[in-house]
């Protein structure tokens, strides 16, 4: 089932970055881009939520530095923009897989994109 590779992925994400434990590590991704396309995607999803979550942790400090919150703050935007980016670039996975697919007259949207409904497993994860 695909939710559960996803949350294996998820969950080896949030395991390798405590490893370290600190938003300012290189990133890493386990898996190639080239043969493992949806687990290459869905690693750098979740890797971008996990420093996004310790991001706002660390800006909630009360004692936080005015200048290195403003700075933090930018580094927060650009990591909800490389959200919403990676998102897309999910979604356009899934638009490519399924391009054969011919939708049946009678067929609803029950949900966000795929992408967006993944986006929420990772954020749960």
């Amino acid at each position: 089932m695909f939710s559960d590779k996803a949350n294996a992925i998820f969950q080896k994400v949030i395991d390798v970055y405590h490893v370290v434990n600190t938003v300012d590590q290189p990133f890493e991704n386990a898996y190639d881009r080239n043969t493992d396309l949806i687990e290459h995607l869905l690693y750098r999803k979740c890797w971008i939520d996990t420093v996004q979550w310790h991001y706002e942790d660390i800006i909630r400090d009360p004692n936080i530095d005015p200048v290195a919150a403003l700075t933090l703050k930018r580094q927060i935007d650009a990591s909800n923009q490389d959200r919403t980016d990676m998102v897309e670039y999910v979604d356009s996975y899934f638009l490519d897989k399924y391009a054969d697919v011919t939708v049946k007259d009678n067929a609803t949207i029950n949900t966000e994109s795929p992408a967006w409904a993944i986006d929420r497993l990772s954020i749960l994860a």
